[in-house]
């Protein structure tokens, strides 16, 4: 029988893998999914606040979301210029290459109906699209629970995330999605909804289908849960990308005194590699000496 990890041990993992790119509010009310969608897009693997300043910016710039299809670049980049946005020459080409993906797409603009899609079809437009961020998927998730409806359970539980909590001996192997919810509620609630469900969702999504006989990918998040408050930033950092997670922890300064210790250790063994090598030369020299004075008195 798996045993389950214990909540303060899974929420000093969860420290270790939070990135300011997870925390991503609730959809405000009146936010179209076009909109939410293009936040997402702009924001990439930098700060969601910044990105909704760009939407509103378009948004009192333009008169509805066709007239910032059609328009030129340089007009859709003013519209971030007049409000001090930087980068606004990327912003606008993502914004464009967006609005005109979707149109393209669909003959419309309109995306609400995606609130109404299975996580399948939405997964399918998004990438159609081509230019939205892997964690978006995990945002219109989300967006998509209505706490109201009589079939509400939680937060979605994938075949992935499953998977992982089975191979990593968090659940038995296949484990209920009641039992998910369970372990995983204390990490995904209030504030932390959004970035804990972000973090588990990626970090599940890295596992291959099918077992294999050694998975690799399973022993290196076994790995950082294991060393998750001595692991080093740089170590941890690597492992991530090697699972294909690059996004910038929000929390370091760990493996510090770890990493300071072995400096000191290398340092003193250096110096007396060198103070050995003064002797020794010393000696050579003293011998030199030596010899060229019983020369000399020859």
């Amino acid at each position: 029988m798996a045993a389950n990890p214990q909540p303060a041990d899974l929420a000093e993992f969860m420290f270790r893998l939070d990135s300011r790119v997870f925390h991503i509010p609730a959809r405000p009310e009146g936010m179209s999914a076009l909109e939410r969608l293009l936040a997402l897009v702009l924001q990439g693997n930098g700060s969601y606040t910044v990105a909704a300043k760009c939407v509103r910016a378009f948004q009192e710039h333009f008169v509805n979301w066709n007239e910032a299809r059609v328009a030129r670049l340089f007009e859709v980049q003013d519209a971030l210029l007049a409000q001090d946005i930087g980068d606004a020459q990327n912003r606008a080409r993502l914004t464009h290459q967006y609005l005109r993906r979707v149109f393209g797409l669909q003959n419309h603009l309109d995306l609400d109906w995606l609130y109404d899609a299975s996580s399948e079809r939405r997964e399918t437009l998004l990438e159609a699209l081509e230019v939205t961020p892997e964690h978006a998927r995990f945002v219109l998730d989300l967006d998509s629970l209505d706490e109201e409806d009589e079939d509400y359970e939680g937060i979605p539980v994938t075949a992935a995330m499953k998977r992982m909590f089975g191979r990593l001996g968090w659940a038995p192997a296949n484990p209920k999605e009641s039992l998910i919810r369970e372990i995983m509620h204390p990490h995904t609630e209030g504030d932390m909804r959004y970035p804990g469900f972000i973090a588990l969702s990626l970090l599940s999504l890295q596992l291959p289908v099918n077992k294999p006989k050694n998975c690799l990918k399973a022993a290196a998040i076994k790995e950082l849960f294991k060393l998750r408050k001595s692991m080093a930033n740089e170590d941890a950092v690597q492992l991530l990308l090697g699972l294909g997670i690059d996004f910038p922890l929000a929390n370091t300064g760990f493996g510090l005194k770890e990493k300071a210790a072995k400096k000191i250790i290398k340092e003193k063994v250096t110096k007396k590699k060198v103070a050995k090598k003064k002797v020794a030369k010393k000696k050579v020299a003293k011998k030199v000496v030596k010899k060229t004075t019983k020369k000399a008195s020859k």
